[in-house]
């Protein structure tokens, strides 16, 4: 199908379309692990990691950690990349008996005259125990196995990020292709300021995804796009967002254009925000529809 086709479709039609044709994943090579922020969180402690490797097999461990980080208290930076956390100050609930106490360690800004009560949180988290019987390799080597762990607690809030590197290989290529003007994460303003293009938004902090200007036309392209692997109540506060936005796009007294580009089963369970969305936007694509130049089509117009 062809872009003039699918849009002489009734509404209906339009969404049996776009439903059939949507993507199963936006998953890309690159999303599974981002390896450079492991390397550089690893590399960050690598020295201090390489030092705490004395303590690997330590019989007497905490003796030997409690003289080791007197005399080098720094070394406790490392040690939250050590038990997976990323905050440098932690708060630790200790339980005795019925009480309860709370301390707050700074593995940032160290207090060197409580190294004890460093060594016995490392203690009673087990850390100390896994270095004297279990670690048996360099600590760096287990460092970045835990960062690479992290990294993918961090891929449900990639799919959207992921998108949006799409778009961008997307609109690079059209912007190569016919000579068009591209920014990423364009405020109004800078759009202003660029290309003398008024866009009328929604927010003030309201940043579109990308944006394509098409000079000889004098005509500018603003692009939103997510995905949706699941359904709920964020597709319908999406959809009625985006129809804000597209009308008030509309009110510029300059040639703008509203795109969204949106994918993913989710909306298979969303039917109706997306039926409303389509009577109000006039473009709405997912990446099948990208793939079958859809977006060309319109640019070409």
């Amino acid at each position: 199908m062809i872009l003039s086709e699918y849009q002489n479709l009734k509404t209906n039609e339009k969404i049996k379309y776009f439903i059939d044709t949507l993507s199963v994943t936006n998953k890309t090579p690159d999303f599974f692990v981002n390896w450079e922020k492991v390397v550089n969180n690893t590399r960050k402690y690598e020295v201090e990691l390489n030092t705490l490797n004395y303590l690997i097999g330590k019989e007497n461990i905490v003796e030997e950690a409690t003289n080791l980080f007197t005399s080098q208290p720094n070394l406790l930076k490392a040690i939250p990349s050590l038990i997976a956390c990323r905050d440098s100050k932690i708060d630790i609930l200790f339980l005795k008996g019925k009480n309860m106490e709370i301390e707050s360690l700074n593995f940032h800004n160290i207090d060197t005259n409580n190294i004890e009560k460093y060594v016995d949180f490392l203690k009673k988290s087990g850390l100390l125990d896994f270095l004297k019987k279990d670690a048996k390799r360099s600590l760096v080597d287990y460092v970045y196995g835990v960062e690479t762990g992290l990294d993918t607690n961090a891929r449900k809030n990639r799919s959207g990020t992921n998108m949006e590197k799409i778009l961008t290989r997307i609109l690079e290529d059209i912007s190569e292709k016919f000579k068009f003007e591209h920014m990423e994460q364009a405020t109004s303003d800078k759009i202003l300021k660029e290309w003398n293009i008024n866009v009328p938004v929604d927010k003030s902090k309201r940043r579109f995804d990308g944006v394509l200007f098409d000079k000889e036309k004098n005509k500018l392209y603003v692009f939103e796009t997510n995905y949706y692997g699941g359904g709920g109540s964020k597709l319908k506060s999406v959809s009625g967002e985006f129809q804000t936005l597209n009308n008030l796009v509309n009110t510029s007294n300059d040639d703008v254009v509203f795109v969204w580009i949106t994918d993913g089963q989710g909306w298979k369970s969303s039917k109706i925000p997306l039926e409303e969305a389509m009577e109000n936007i006039e473009n709405i694509f997912n990446l099948k529809m990208i793939e079958d130049d859809f977006l060309n089509d319109l640019l070409l117009r």
